[in-house]
């Protein structure tokens, strides 16, 4: 499992962030989500990792609040067959606005690093040796988890416009 985060700060009432985050059009915001065809309530899901050509996968969508937390905190789960996320946007309350953070986790089939450290050997100056899996294993896993930042981040980044324009 991987775990990134991203923050950003909105000009609008925390009742106007939680209510923009119990919407089904926020999470269409996340990277590579549209809506799936025919599918009804399904997403499509396509996996921009590193070293690995596209990966489209049909998703599910959850979204909660958590209770007893005075609406500063929604969880929400992306489930496919070969990746979940798990996200939890927290909200904090300031006086000019919100502080908002996402920290997403994310669930790999080990398929999909497998496959990635086969291509990078396959591209890899690396001598044959006991060693060289470990290698391309660490390098695969700091390329997804630099990715996924990016992800998280312009998630983040793209809920604040879309928040900032129906405040406006």
């Amino acid at each position: 499992m991987l775990t990134v985060a991203a923050e950003t700060f909105l000009r609008s009432s925390p009742n106007e962030t939680w209510a923009a985050l119990g919407r089904r059009s926020t999470y269409l915001r996340f990277p590579g989500v549209t809506r799936a065809t025919g599918a009804a309530g399904r997403l499509q899901h396509t996996l921009d990792l590193p070293i690995l050509d596209n990966v489209v996968q049909t998703t599910t969508l959850s979204i909660a609040r958590v209770s007893g937390n005075d609406r500063c905190e929604r969880r929400f789960t992306l489930r496919g067959p070969m990746v979940s996320i798990a996200g939890c946007w927290t909200l904090e309350p300031a006086d000019d606005g919100v502080r908002l953070r996402v920290t997403l986790v994310y669930d790999m089939v080990p398929s999909l690093k497998e496959q990635a450290v086969t291509t990078l050997r396959s591209r890899s100056p690396l001598p044959i040796r006991t060693d060289a899996d470990a290698i391309l294993s660490r390098a695969v896993d700091e390329f997804f988890e630099t990715r996924l930042a990016e992800h998280a981040a312009a998630y983040c980044d793209a809920v604040r416009a879309q928040i900032a324009t129906r405040s406006a």
